[in-house]
């Protein structure tokens, strides 16, 4: 079957789960594509948006992460992996998906039109 991840912000505690995307949530399904969790977090995670051109068009999402500890954690996972969230820490967390989905939806409106 393969191990499947969720990303996880420990300072905000919230999480993005590649299904809610309309992607898988194996590693590499995740990564190198428009509309991934990676492309999420990079946006997320952008400390200087709007500044010069090629920028991610101005959204309360962009950023929001920025400086935020990140954990990438599969259900494969050991209390001896760094950064370990046990199932109890997890429920603690709100899912930001639809929040996620909905930028990337407006940041590559233009590309699928």
């Amino acid at each position: 079957m393969g191990q499947l991840h969720i990303l996880y912000n420990l300072d905000k505690k919230e999480y993005i789960h590649g299904h809610r995307l309309g992607i898988g949530l194996k590693l590499m399904e995740q990564c190198g594509f428009e509309k991934s969790t990676a492309t999420g977090l990079w946006l997320l995670l952008a400390n200087s948006n709007g500044r010069g051109g090629g920028d991610a068009l101005e959204h309360p999402m962009v950023g929001r992460w920025a400086g935020d500890r990140i954990v990438v954690q599969g259900d494969y996972a050991e209390p001896t992996d760094k950064a370990y969230l046990t199932e109890q820490e997890r429920k603690d967390f709100t899912d930001i998906s639809a929040e996620i989905k909905a930028l990337l939806d407006v940041e590559y409106a233009e590309y699928i039109e």
